[in-house]
């Protein structure tokens, strides 16, 4: 791996985790891309920063992984639950995994970074790699451009469109926000897995809320998603779990 490239390891890693849901393809994938950068590193003209150009390039590479390429049906969270409801040793693995952790404790943050992965698989591609880069990375709309290889106003319009199709899945299933949301999974694995039943009090210090308005609270989810790395929380490998037994559920290959 080359020095110059080493500084963006891990938010390249957690990126490609995003995209993927799985951990093997998202290590493979940054290895890729890193044997790229260097094949390419003499073809940098400097017209982008060097992490755009690097992430883009991770991204070509993306494009063209099947489960990136996949796109989710939004109930996939509610098959995985209905595995574990049904199944005891799915169940089982789930609760091994959270008694593997150093901490025990359930963060609904994580949970809800999983979600979102989840819920942003339902979008296009093309939306859901600008919503990450732009919400999640903080990358400027001229870079995404430049990763995605469009103008700068397709990027405008994904990132308008996506937004406005997350307010709209997370406002029919998120009970958080909704009242007649169907999916309260996070208020649930909280008080499955932990002593303390203590989901209201930490759903009350999230600031997600019914009061708020759509876009409020996916501005909200985004801030709190942005201070998440799916790879090393303390919660990584539990959610790692459960989106193992989700892909497995729905055959996600």
């Amino acid at each position: 791996m080359n020095l110059e490239f080493e500084i963006y390891a891990e938010q390249l890693k957690s990126y490609l985790y995003r995209l993927t849901a799985n951990k093997e393809d998202a290590e493979d994938l940054l290895h890729d891309t890193f044997i790229k950068a260097h094949e390419k590193i003499e073809t940098f003209k400097g017209n982008s920063s060097l992490k755009t150009w690097v992430f883009s390039i991770a991204t070509n590479l993306a494009k063209d992984n099947q489960r990136v390429k996949n796109r989710w049906d939004l109930d996939v969270q509610d098959k995985c639950k209905n595995a574990a409801v049904e199944n005891p040793k799915v169940a089982e693995r789930i609760v091994l995994s959270f008694n593997s952790q150093s901490d025990l404790h359930f963060e609904l943050k994580e949970h809800i970074n999983y979600c979102f992965t989840c819920v942003a698989k339902n979008l296009t591609l093309e939306k859901q790699i600008a919503i990450i880069l732009k919400e999640i990375y903080d990358f400027k709309r001229t870079e995404i451009a430049k990763i995605l290889n469009v103008t700068e106003g397709v990027v405008k319009h994904l990132l308008h469109d996506g937004r406005k199709e997350l307010q709209l899945k997370y406002e029919n299933r998120c009970a958080l926000i909704n009242k007649t949301g169907v999916c309260y999974q996070c208020a649930e694995l909280n008080d499955y897995l932990q002593t303390e039943k203590n989901s209201t009090e930490k759903i009350s210090k999230l600031g997600l809320s019914r009061d708020k308005s759509p876009e409020e609270n996916l501005k909200l989810r985004f801030q709190i998603i942005n201070q998440i790395n799916p790879l090393h929380s303390n919660g990584a490998d539990l959610e790692d779990t459960i989106m193992q037994i989700l892909r497995e559920t729905i055959i996600d290959r």
